[in-house]
C-alpha cells in the first residue's frame, strides 16, 4: 500500500513539474526575435512577451538602457502588464518620480492582473529581491532552476544572482556549465558562464569559449556589455588583440556615457601598456592625460560617469605607478594636476596616496632616503584614511564600492613599490605582497546593477 501512495505521489509530483516546465518554456517558437531563454507573460498582445522577455535578459545582462527600451515597448502594447512594470522598477533609481510612477502602477495591477502560477512565482521572488533580499531571491531561483529543469530563464537569474550574493565558483560553475549544454545557442548563457570567471585571476578555458561564442550569437547587432566582458577576461588570458576587437565594439554599440563605454576606454590603454612596446606607451600616457582631464569635475550621478570620475581621474598617476623609471617631480606634479580631485572626497585621498608613494619610490631610487622615509609615512597615513573611508562603502554597493576596491589596489601596489626601493635589504619580504596585489583579480568592472548599484534620486 505505500509503495501505491509512493507511486501516486511520484507521479503527480512528475506531472506537475511537467505542467510547469511547459507553462514557463513551451511559449512559442524559439528564434532570434523570439528567444530561447524566456518565460510565459500573460497579455492579450503576444509583442508583450517577446519584449518583457527580452528587458528581463537586458536587465541580467546589466544594460540597462536596452532593458528600458524593451520594458517601455512592452508597456506601450500593454499598460497593465506587471512584470514590465517589475522590471522597470529593477532598472530604476529609488525614489525617483518615475520610480514611484512604476510603483503605483504596480499596485493598481497587481489585484485585477490574470497571472498564471509561474507569473505569480515570479512577481513574487522579483518583489522579494527589489525588497532588499538579494540572498533569499538567488536562494529561490537557485531551487525553481533545479526542480524544474526546462525553466532557464530561472536558471540565468540562479547564476547572476548567485554570484552577486558571493557563492563560490565551484559550486556556481557546474550550473552554468549545464546551462550552457541545455542552451548552447543563447548568447544569454554563455554569458552566465563566461561571467563567473571575472574574479579569476586567470579565466578558464570554458568561459574564454562562452564570452567568444557569446560575442559570436550576437556579432549582427552588436551588445556593449558581452563584448565587454569578453574584452576583458581574454585581455587577462593575455590574447591582447581579440581583447583590443571586443573593446572597439564596445565603444561602437555602447552608449558614451555607459559604463561599458568608460571601461572599454580604460581597458583600451591598459592594452596599450600591456604591449610593452616603449611608443605604445608613450601614446598611452598622453591619451591618459586627456582621459583624466576630460573625466567630470565632479561626482556625476551615473555609473559611467561616476566610473570614468574615479578611474579617469587617477589614470595617469596609477600608469606613473606602473613606469619602470621613476618618474621627475615635473611629470607627478602634471599627473597630480590632471587629477585635481576636490578637498574632501575620497578621491582626494587616493591622488595624495598615489602621488607620496610614486614620489617616495622616486626619492629612494636615487638615494634620498631620510626624505623618501618622511613621504611614505605620509603616503601609509593617506591609505589609513582609505581604509577608514571604505567602511561606508562595503555598506553601499554597486559600482561605488567598485571604485573604492580599485582604488585601494592600486594605493597598496604603489605603496608596496616605493617599499620595495625604499628597503632593498628586505626586498624578499615585501616583494611577495606586491605579487599577490598583481595577481589578485581585478574588481569587476561590471558591478551588480540589480536591484540598484546606486541611489541615484
Amino acid at each position: 500500500m505505500n509503495k501505491i501512495v509512493s507511486n501516486i505521489l511520484c507521479l503527480a509530483v512528475a506531472t506537475h513539474c511537467w505542467a510547469e516546465d511547459n507553462a514557463s518554456c513551451n511559449v512559442g517558437f524559439f528564434t532570434h526575435e523570439n528567444p530561447q531563454i524566456q518565460i510565459a507573460v500573460t497579455s492579450e498582445d503576444i509583442e508583450v512577451q517577446r519584449f518583457v522577455n527580452l528587458g528581463l535578459k537586458e536587465c541580467l545582462y546589466g544594460h540597462n538602457t536596452g532593458a528600458a527600451s524593451y520594458f517601455d515597448e512592452a508597456l506601450a502594447l500593454d499598460e497593465h502588464c506587471v512584470l514590465a512594470h517589475i522590471g522597470m522598477l529593477m532598472i530604476t533609481p529609488l525614489r525617483s518620480d518615475l520610480y514611484r510612477e512604476h510603483l503605483k502602477k504596480l499596485n493598481e495591477c497587481l489585484d485585477a492582473a490574470p497571472l498564471t502560477p509561474v507569473e505569480e512565482w515570479y512577481v513574487a521572488t522579483f518583489i522579494q529581491y527589489l525588497n532588499g533580499d538579494l540572498t533569499g531571491a538567488a536562494k529561490a531561483f537557485q531551487d525553481r532552476a533545479a526542480m524544474y529543469r526546462r525553466d532557464t530563464m530561472a536558471a540565468c537569474w540562479d547564476i547572476i544572482l548567485n554570484l552577486y550574493a558571493g557563492e563560490a565558483y565551484e559550486t556556481l560553475q557546474p550550473r552554468a556549465d549545464k546551462l550552457v549544454a541545455s542552451c548552447p545557442d543563447a548568447p544569454l548563457a554563455h554569458f552566465c558562464r563566461a561571467i563567473i570567471d571575472q574574479y579569476a585571476a586567470k579565466p578558464s578555458a570554458a568561459a574564454l569559449e562562452s564570452a567568444r561564442k557569446a560575442v559570436s550569437l550576437t556579432e549582427k547587432s552588436i551588445h556593449p556589455v558581452i563584448n565587454q566582458l569578453a574584452g576583458h577576461l581574454l585581455y587577462r588570458a593575455g590574447e591582447y588583440s581579440a581583447a583590443k576587437s571586443c573593446f572597439d565594439n564596445t565603444l561602437k554599440a555602447a552608449d558614451a556615457s555607459s559604463e561599458a563605454h568608460v571601461a572599454a576606454l580604460l581597458y583600451q590603454h591598459a592594452l596599450s601598456i600591456a604591449s610593452g612596446d616603449k611608443n605604445s606607451w608613450v601614446s598611452a600616457l598622453k591619451t591618459a592625460r586627456t582621459l583624466s582631464e576630460k573625466a567630470p569635475a565632479t561626482p556625476p550621478a551615473d555609473d559611467g560617469g561616476l566610473l570614468h570620475y574615479w578611474e579617469g581621474k587617477t589614470l595617469l598617476l596609477r600608469m606613473l605607478v606602473l613606469q619602470k623609471t621613476p618618474p621627475g617631480g615635473a611629470a607627478i606634479n602634471m599627473a597630480a594636476k590632471s587629477c585635481n580631485a576636490p578637498e574632501g572626497h575620497p578621491l582626494r585621498i587616493v591622488q595624495d596616496c598615489l602621488v607620496e608613494s610614486i614620489r617616495a619610490r622616486s626619492l629612494a631610487e636615487t638615494g634620498r632616503i631620510t626624505t623618501a622615509t618622511a613621504t611614505f609615512t605620509k603616503a601609509e597615513q593617506h591609505l589609513l584614511r582609505l581604509q577608514k573611508e571604505g567602511e561606508s562603502y562595503v555598506q553601499t554597493g554597486g559600482i561605488t564600492h567598485t571604485c573604492y576596491q580599485r582604488a585601494l589596489r592600486a594605493c597598496s601596489g604603489a605603496l608596496y613599490r616605493a617599499k620595495l626601493a625604499l628597503y632593498r635589504d628586505s626586498a624578499d619580504i615585501w616583494k611577495p605582497y606586491l605579487d599577490d596585489i598583481l595577481n589578485r583579480p581585478e574588481p569587476r568592472m561590471l558591478p551588480p546593477i540589480l536591484p540598484h548599484s546606486a541611489d541615484k534620486s
